[in-house]
């Protein structure tokens, strides 16, 4: 069973974010492989946003949605 571990704050911050990286690399990014780049790290942003789960935090057991660290 997969548990959400990322609360709305940081929902809402994950999703501007990608939309920023999204204008940047669409705008000022030249060349292709940082533009790629830039667009693979907002889609997993918005992925983490959509779904509420980012394996880093579930990794090092940090709970934004709840509030705690896990041990």
């Amino acid at each position: 069973m997969v548990v959400c571990n990322v609360g709305n704050v940081d929902r809402i911050v994950r999703a501007l974010a990608a939309v920023v990286l999204i204008a940047l690399a669409l705008v000022f990014v030249p060349t292709m492989m940082p533009k790629v780049a830039l667009l693979g790290i907002a889609v997993l942003l918005l992925l983490s946003a959509w779904f509420g789960i980012c394996l880093i935090y579930r990794i090092l057991g940090v709970d934004s949605l709840r509030g705690r660290r896990s041990s």
